[in-house]
């Protein structure tokens, strides 16, 4: 009797490697294959016992109604009832189309002929679908590294790859392996019903020439654009932000002690100057310097900002005594030539407070700052924004790119002191800001998108000349199965 099973089951193997067999009685669960044939071997012979099978699904918690079995024919089997497919031959329940609702217990139960039970068990029914054809593809991305995929139909896949006949340590669907891999790479597939295998070659990754060349275009055209707009920026911010510097005029002063004190000015904003004499420069940045009283050669006073420079030279010679000035507030008396030039400091030597101007400049990203000048020494500044106090008592201040309404600058020294008053408007985004952006913007996906073509049309091609080889080669195998 076992040797009759095992030759039936090596023959149903033989015929078709998806067909499966199984016995009611076997402890290990039963794998059957969606859409083929499921033979499952009964203990004893039909005829002589009954024999009824019933299944339970959903937990163990519904079953369907009893199948019997008696002389080789099934009576009152629900569980098959619509299943014309379905046959008793020989001791074996036969499926010849395996559907997924065949999955789940069955219990078996045979009764001699007295009715008294004499063996019951369970036996386990798993429907999987097998698998299909293994693809396997390779991908190279823009840095070099390789990814390799693979893909087949059926449940529960398993997969495991070799490269060259060694095992890579890897158990999903793709792996990623180093840019200059080269040889077979091999991914099986495999589940409780069959198994499958694809091998193809694989060669070193290389950077795409045509990606490096677009990439450097798209860099050079990028840092292009960026680098002009930068120019264009700083220097409308420039001309905005200060006044040229105009003629420099030089004067020199004698006190009554016969300290000689040197003043430079010139028109302009933001004026840096230094001074020389006879070709030395001379320690102080300030707009006047004082001298020894017998200095005598060509001093020369220079100014500059961020737009341009000048410079004068005068000649200086030691002071005679004859022509002075004096402060009104010294504590010693004021000795004046008769005849000669006196001159009376008004304060802590400081000039009086001239026309106060405010200029707004906006930057590229819509922040606000507003200036303030004023010819005149030892300004202090002080803002207010719609009659409100503004935290800086520099000649500049940053507000929100919002600010709206009056802003009013207000300058004093211990001389005098004056106010100017403008009205104040958000701040807009450059127009060419947005022009050069949204040129740039567009000239960047171009590029992308069109490597992206270029990427995508090269892949599906290696793509299809893959598919077109693992056709061939089973075409090839089924001419060699059919002519052996």
């Amino acid at each position: 009797m076992i040797l009759m099973s095992g030759l039936m089951l090596l023959l149903l193997q033989t015929a078709a490697c998806l067909d499966r067999f199984c016995r009611l009685n076997q402890s290990d669960p039963c794998y059957a294959a969606l859409g083929h044939k499921l033979s499952l071997l009964m203990v004893l012979d039909t005829s002589e016992y009954e024999m009824t099978i019933q299944k339970i699904i959903n937990n163990n918690k519904i079953t369907d109604p009893i199948c019997r079995v008696k002389n080789g024919k099934m009576k009152d089997c629900d569980i098959y009832s619509n299943r014309p497919e379905t046959t008793v031959n020989n001791r074996t329940l036969i499926i010849n189309h395996v559907i997924r609702a065949d999955s789940g217990n069955y219990t078996v139960t045979i009764s001699n002929p007295s009715g008294t039970q004499t063996f019951q068990g369970e036996l386990q029914v798993i429907v999987e679908a097998p698998i299909g054809s293994v693809q396997v593809s390779i991908i190279c991305s823009s840095s070099g590294v390789m990814r390799v995929s693979c893909s087949s139909e059926g449940d529960q896949l398993l997969y495991s790859w070799t490269l060259n006949g060694d095992t890579l340590m890897d158990g999903n669907s793709s792996i990623d392996l180093d840019e200059g891999t080269d040889g077979n790479i091999t991914c099986s597939v495999k589940n409780h019903i069959n198994h499958g295998q694809t091998t193809i070659s694989a060669k070193p990754c290389s950077v795409s020439v045509v990606f490096v060349l677009v990439w450097c275009f798209q860099m050079m055209l990028l840092f292009g654009l960026l680098g002009g707009f930068h120019i264009y920026m700083r220097h409308t911010s420039r001309k905005k932000k200060e006044a040229p510097i105009g003629s420099v005029q030089v004067s020199i002063m004698c006190s009554s002690s016969g300290v000689m004190r040197a003043s430079c000015s010139s028109e302009g904003d933001q004026l840096l100057y230094s001074w020389t004499l006879n070709g030395d420069p001379l320690m102080g940045g300030n707009s006047s310097i004082d001298l020894d009283e017998g200095t005598d050669g060509n001093i020369t006073c220079s100014v500059k900002n961020h737009i341009n420079h000048g410079q004068t030279t005068i000649s200086v010679k030691p002071c005679s005594g004859l022509d002075l000035f004096c402060r009104l507030n010294q504590s010693d008396p004021c000795y004046a030539a008769l005849g000669h030039k006196l001159s009376l400091l008004m304060g802590l030597d400081t000039t009086p407070i001239g026309s106060v101007q405010v200029s707004i400049i906006c930057s590229s990203s819509g922040v606000m700052r507003a200036s303030c000048s004023s010819e005149g020494d030892q300004l202090l500044y002080s803002w207010t924004l719609n009659g409100d106090p503004l935290m800086g008592g520099n000649s500049s201040i940053d507000l929100d790119e919002g600010t709206d309404g009056n802003i009013t600058c207000s300058v004093k020294n211990h001389i005098n002191h004056g106010q100017t008053t403008i009205s104040v408007k958000p701040c807009s985004v450059s127009v060419v800001f947005v022009l050069v952006w949204c040129f740039q913007m567009m000239l960047l996906f171009g590029l992308l998108g069109g490597f992206h073509i270029y990427m995508r049309d090269t892949s599906g091609k290696k793509l299809e000349d893959q598919k077109l080889r693992m056709r061939r080669f089973r075409e090839r195998h089924e001419h060699t199965t059919e002519d052996s």
